[in-house]
């Protein structure tokens, strides 16, 4: 029984390491970003900019630190033509803020 114990407590743990905390819901994210007019300038049919964006945040530990700020926050952002505008704030359903942020942020960073 001794030697048990330590053998199923270290396969819980592989399991729980393995196992993904949470699933990206994928329709929430996309309606999400309809409602907000994402499309505007992040249509992914044009070059794919949600994939430029993954891309340039993979491997930061601070990725959805950051893109939470860029998108709370009314940056100016800079467009490749040199024109420049205020960049509108996500908004959210009260109640499921951080929840319905983070679930964006994932499918975005997912890409």
């Amino acid at each position: 029984m001794r030697r048990l114990f330590p053998k199923v407590l270290f396969f819980a743990a592989i399991f729980a390491c393995c196992v993904p905390a949470q699933a990206v819901d994928v329709d929430a994210a996309k309606k999400l970003a309809r409602q907000n007019s994402c499309g505007k300038c992040h249509d992914p049919g044009k070059e794919a900019p949600f994939k430029k964006i993954a891309e340039k945040y993979r491997g930061d530990a601070q990725a959805e630190a950051k893109l939470t700020k860029h998108l709370t926050s009314n940056p100016t952002v800079t467009y490749k033509d040199g024109t420049k505008e205020e960049h509108k704030a996500l908004r959210t359903t009260p109640a499921d803020d951080a929840a319905q942020m983070k679930n964006l942020l994932q499918w975005v960073l997912a890409h």
